[in-house]
């Protein structure tokens, strides 16, 4: 199954849904970053609400989610924009727990800590900066607990990744409601009832609907419309052109002194592993291009 990012608003547009298809898009996140079971399944959690966060927010702008805990994984970092563009790391990706209740610890894993969300305008404008406790480190709750505090909006957040026993992700994905203003209470309570008795979001992938079908299973009973579905995808913002820029950036002084002990620079990207690598020579022309001969 494709992964994708529905949006949906009902008749009276009193109640907004966006649910979304992962499955492909935290698997490539697994790989890139060799993640063990339990930070898999809490990146792929973070990814999943980022997307779902990002198809709120206007064309021109960028979400970013830092969770900060006390626990193994200490933190994870997720961002995506409303085209369905994820990127994301963990601090700790070899973090793995024993399973609680049957299901990955990731709220053990991340521990007691902090969400920061910042919705950063892509041309001009100050970036809006929030930061709230973490409600229990199993990351939809804790964005749903975001959203109530800092947007007074009334949300239901649903995001799971399901981890095969080999570690490979077998299916993920997840849903935002939200009851906006002028919702009736019926409406309200027909939702809740609705989110109450739906099986989890990656068993609702594994049982195969797609982000759409998720999203009428979910607002079922509630006269509703899917405005738009499109792909969403691992997608980083590196580059070789970024990474000579950070290169050049160090300053004459350091170039000249990794030249002297390396004679060759590696930069890894911290959101999708990728490796660039300088050799002497192209060193030797950031430190041309600093002003100063080598």
């Amino acid at each position: 199954m494709a992964d994708r990012v529905a949006r949906t608003l009902s008749l009276d547009g009193t109640v907004r849904g966006l649910a979304a298809v992962t499955t492909g898009l935290v698997e490539e996140a697994r790989v890139r970053h060799g993640t063990l079971p339990t930070a898999t399944a809490a990146l792929g959690r973070a990814l999943t609400a980022a997307l779902l966060l990002a198809g709120t927010l206007k064309a021109d702008e960028r979400l970013s989610l830092e969770f900060s805990g006390n626990g193994p994984l200490r933190g994870i970092l997720a961002e995506a924009n409303p085209d369905g563009d994820a990127r994301g790391f963990v601090f700790r990706p070899r973090t793995h727990l024993p399973a609680r209740a049957g299901k990955l610890d990731v709220g053990g894993a991340l521990g007691a800590g902090v969400l920061c969300v910042i919705r950063v305008p892509l041309v001009e404008g100050v970036p809006y900066r929030s930061i709230v406790p973490l409600a229990n480190g199993e990351i939809g709750s804790d964005v749903a607990s975001y959203l109530a505090r800092s947007e007074q909006v009334p949300s239901a957040v649903g995001v799971g990744v399901y981890v095969e026993a080999s570690g490979q992700v077998a299916a993920a994905g997840g849903y935002l409601l939200q009851a906006m203003a002028g919702a009736d209470q019926g409406a309200i309570d027909r939702l809740e009832a609705n989110v109450a008795g739906a099986a989890t979001p990656s068993d609702l992938v594994r049982q195969g609907l797609g982000a759409s079908e998720m999203l009428m299973h979910l607002l079922a009973g509630l006269p509703t419309q899917v405005l738009e579905e499109r792909p969403a995808r691992f997608r980083c913002r590196c580059s070789r052109e970024r990474a000579v820029g950070a290169t050049l950036a160090m300053g004459r002084a350091e170039l000249l002194d990794v030249l002297a002990r390396e004679r060759r620079a590696e930069l890894v990207c911290e959101f999708c592993s990728a490796r660039y690598v300088l050799e002497e020579e192209e060193l030797r022309e950031l430190v041309r291009a600093s002003g100063n001969g080598a």
